[in-house]
């Protein structure tokens, strides 16, 4: 079998930020990198895994799923579209449906760890299923093109950037536009909507601290001494095929079926994912553990902005699209904000 040597950056680490884009870190949020204990954490047990579809992680309770996020940004574009239409403007509301990843939790473990389901390899190879990533060919919707005057209302900013307390006729613009009116109805804050930047840094630190954990580069060795046997040169399932030219056609080849089968296989004999995934949620635990108090809040921030989106939606599905805007309570401050 011919050797594949070129390595590549595979697709894993690509839809792990997928993931955080849609699910983690969400509009307005920059994540901040945390202080680091020293050494690996403890890991209490690792279990013989390699279907994820039962993997839950620490950090999940504290993201949104993308399909809520999805809700949330909708909802927001009623409130804007409704903010708009005070100023007589008109601001369409996207009709498409918002694009679905196909993850199952926010973690996106369906992705997190690369191809683990022999199924879908040798179906697919390291092509997405269908449904589970968005489209690579489907085209958006053009968006508007709002003038001077439209972009001063929804962003209540002047073209210099000043802030605009007024638009043209005089009006008072609410701070940070219409777009800061409808964030501030769902999250209590102009300026944040979705995640918050501590839940992305713990989720996307984690997975990258656990790729340089001693356990896991062992593991990854073995994996790699595995598919070797098979006549494949990749360093760890991170390396793995996914960009080459030969793998980004509309279907899946036979090569590219071939390495992926070898590529679920080794990581079922070396118990790759067990092994993985318990260090990635021990980096997980211990960073939360640090960060209870500011967890709690975010907890509580997650399921003020579900119910302000649903709240909205309802009333759009009941009277239409025009919806009145209620600022939503100010979330408890937290240190990551």
């Amino acid at each position: 079998m011919r050797a594949l040597t070129t390595q590549l950056a595979g697709r894993i680490g690509a839809l792990v930020v997928l993931s955080a884009v849609i699910a983690g870190c969400a509009e307005g949020q920059t994540a901040e990198p945390q202080p680091k204990a020293s050494g690996p954490p403890p890991v209490a047990g690792v279990p013989t895994r390699l279907d994820i579809r039962s993997l839950v992680l620490p950090i999940e309770p504290y993201l949104f799923t993308d399909r809520q996020v999805a809700r949330l940004f909708r909802a927001r574009a009623v409130l804007t579209a409704s903010c708009m239409e005070r100023f007589d403007h008109r601001w369409p509301v996207p009709t498409e449906a918002a694009p679905d990843t196909g993850t199952l939790n926010p973690a996106n473990t369906a992705h997190r760890y690369g191809i683990t389901d022999a199924r879908l390899a040798a179906r697919h190879g390291y092509h997405p299923a269908p449904g589970t990533m968005p489209s690579r060919t489907k085209q958006k919707s053009p968006g508007p093109t709002p003038g001077p005057e439209e972009m001063l209302v929804l962003t209540g900013l002047h073209e210099d950037g000043a802030r605009a307390a007024k638009d043209e006729r005089g009006r008072p613009v609410p701070a940070g536009g219409c777009q800061g009116e409808a964030t501030t109805a769902l999250s209590g804050d102009p300026e944040k909507i979705g995640n918050r930047e501590l839940v992305g840094t713990i989720n996307i630190g984690s997975y990258h601290d656990s790729q340089k954990d001693p356990r896991v580069v062992r593991v990854f060795r073995a994996w790699s001494r595995c598919m070797r046997q098979y006549g494949y040169a990749y360093a760890d399932p991170t390396r793995a095929p996914g960009k080459g030219a030969e793998f980004t056609g509309p279907t899946a080849t036979r090569a590219e079926i071939a390495v992926a089968g070898k590529d679920v296989e080794c990581k079922r004999r070396t118990n790759v994912i067990g092994v993985w995934s318990s260090v990635d949620a021990a980096y997980q635990r211990r960073a939360m553990n640090e960060k209870t108090r500011e967890l709690a809040a975010i907890k509580r921030d997650i399921r003020t902005q579900v119910t302000n989106a649903d709240g909205v939606l309802g009333k759009q599905h009941t009277t239409g699209p025009r919806a009145a805007v209620q600022p939503a309570p100010r979330p408890h401050q937290t240190s990551d904000r």
